[in-house]
């Protein structure tokens, strides 16, 4: 048997692929792990969107994205801070789900350090309405003198007090990697300390 199957690949070379391509989705706008699926729990139903993925720690295991703090999924993220996040490679053909516990940060160094980061131009998002807003007619959120042009970083200070990281805490790693002979997947697991490693079926 061809594919997978040829050359069996062990579970520390399953993970160091995932990390591989975390990595490589924070650094790449364009590669497939830089804009994920997140969900949250919203009154016992999911809800799910597409964020990008700005930063990735291998000790501990975590991952995390911007948002605006008027955003609905922060008072999810607070009333229940569990969350998934779904990856997806189509030419390695492989699905990464992730699994943890959401913090949101508004205030201290990890929020400064990825604000000053965050181009100018990015900033707008933070300048404007806060999502989910209801309107008469489609909206954009920004102030009309931004919207052509980038803000200069006098006006871009108002999108500071708008911004929040949201830094999940890795708790499990599912993949299932494609094959059209038999898929294969892996469970990684941080739930008691120390890191656990199963194989399921697909």
């Amino acid at each position: 048997m061809s594919g997978l199957w040829e050359n069996p690949a062990s579970h520390g070379e399953i993970l160091k692929k995932v990390w591989k391509h975390l990595d490589l989705g924070v650094l790449d706008s364009k590669h497939p792990f830089h804009t994920p699926v997140f969900g949250t729990v919203c009154d016992a139903s999911p809800e799910m969107r597409v964020v990008v993925l700005r930063r990735f720690w291998r000790r501990p295991p975590a991952i995390a994205f911007h948002s605006h703090s008027g955003s609905p999924k922060i008072e999810q993220l607070r009333s229940n801070p569990r969350c998934t996040w779904v990856f997806y490679h189509p030419d390695e053909n492989f699905q990464t789900r992730i699994s943890g516990i959401a913090e949101v940060i508004t205030d201290g160094d990890l929020a400064d350090e990825q604000w000053a980061a965050t181009s100018f131009f990015a900033r707008r998002c933070y300048i404007g309405k806060a999502p989910s807003q209801t309107s008469k007619k489609p909206s954009h959120g920004m102030p009309k003198e931004i919207v052509e042009r980038e803000p200069s970083a006098e006006e871009s200070k108002a999108g500071r007090d708008n911004f929040a990281v949201i830094l999940s805490k890795i708790a499990t790693v599912d993949v299932v990697e494609l094959d059209v002979r038999g898929h294969r997947r892996s469970f990684f697991d941080w739930r008691g300390g120390e890191l656990k490693t199963s194989w399921l079926t697909p």
